[in-house]
């Protein structure tokens, strides 16, 4: 090896040795040599939400989920964590499990371009989250679209597994000004159940044409409310209803030729079919499933405070130390105490 080299790998070496935060920096720094830490934040109260005499029991298994998190990522490399209890949720059903979250944010640590020191975010894009008893941002529910007087929920496309459990995109994948985010979220809950059940092609067609026609008499009621003159109601009801017959036309027409056993399919959709339908699509092609509420799977006589099902969520951002939480996170996370918790 020439000295040339050799002054070369001197150089490269020297630009990757452990960070001093209180020290100058490159930008080259080898940012995982940064031992961060772990606190904890201040927590979001209940309010009326939770009874204060249950609160405890809450905090005892968000605790222990807690501690099944940081054990997946024990030492934060080049960034800083935090985490807090959320004693707040969307109560799935009314009279149901109480619904809250353990959430936990990952600051990375860079080198300022200007004062060239370490300098670490004020706001991150890094998350990790544990939904317990409520779907946030794991199913996106349809308000207007219910089967069997059920409300109906979006899920987004699944993207593989993780430790045997189906693994979906979270809705945080985008670019924007603060860089590019992606994300991933995995259900747990009993073994061979779930609160959600898929909806069928013949259930989502009707419920499709059931909503379309709801909409079609909300604005005919409107028309003939307002105060335009017979002839103008007239023609702008004979408008709304041609409109309808156009969207509902492909439904309709599917409906109609359907045999028995494509009806009992699940529905996969893409976001456009949902709104206006064409046709179906298969998963592998890209089709998101449309599932409705099982609330046969929420049991009465299990105490409310009990996680029923929770959603773990995390998401994270190109970078050195945001992905690298993202291998460690995937890579060492373990459901199996959360599953034990269940119904406890």
């Amino acid at each position: 090896m020439t000295m040339t080299a050799l002054l070369m790998v001197g150089l490269l070496a020297a630009d990757r040795s452990p960070p001093t935060l209180g020290g100058p920096c490159t930008g080259r720094d080898d940012l995982l040599a940064i031992k961060g830490k772990w606190t904890v934040r201040t927590d979001i109260p209940p309010g009326q939400s939770i009874p204060a005499s249950v609160v405890p029991n809450v905090s005892e298994r968000i605790d222990r989920i807690a501690q099944v998190f940081r054990a997946a990522f024990p030492e934060p490399r080049g960034m800083d964590a935090s985490s807090y209890r959320d004693f707040t949720g969307p109560q799935l059903v009314q009279g149901g499990p109480f619904a809250y979250s353990w959430r936990s944010m990952y600051f990375p640590w860079s080198c300022n371009p200007k004062s060239h020191k370490f300098q670490l975010a004020g706001e991150t894009a890094t998350w990790a989250y544990a939904f317990v008893n409520h779907l946030t941002w794991f199913a996106e529910e349809q308000k207007n679209l219910q089967v069997g007087g059920q409300p109906t929920f979006f899920l987004t496309k699944r993207v593989g597994s993780l430790r045997g459990m189906p693994q979906y995109e979270g809705i945080h994948n985008q670019t924007s000004n603060t860089g590019t985010t992606f994300s991933r979220a995995i259900l747990v809950t009993r073994p061979n159940r779930s609160p959600l059940k898929p909806v069928t092609r013949k259930e989502f067609l009707q419920a499709y044409l059931a909503t379309s026609e709801a909409q079609v008499a909300t604005m005919i009621a409107g028309i003939e409310a307002s105060s335009l003159d017979a002839t103008k109601k007239k023609t702008a009801i004979q408008q709304r209803r041609d409109q309808m017959t156009k969207i509902q036309a492909a439904a309709s027409a599917r409906l109609a030729r359907m045999s028995a056993s494509e009806g009992e399919q699940a529905a996969y959709l893409t976001g456009a079919n949902l709104v206006q339908f064409a046709d179906f699509t298969a998963e592998a092609q890209g089709g998101r499933a449309l599932v409705r509420l099982d609330r046969g799977y929420l049991e009465a006589g299990v105490p409310k405070y009990a996680p029923q099902f929770v959603v773990v969520y995390w998401r994270w951002q190109k970078g050195v130390a945001s992905e690298n939480f993202r291998t460690e996170f995937e890579r060492r996370f373990d459901p199996g105490p959360i599953a034990k918790m269940l119904d406890h």
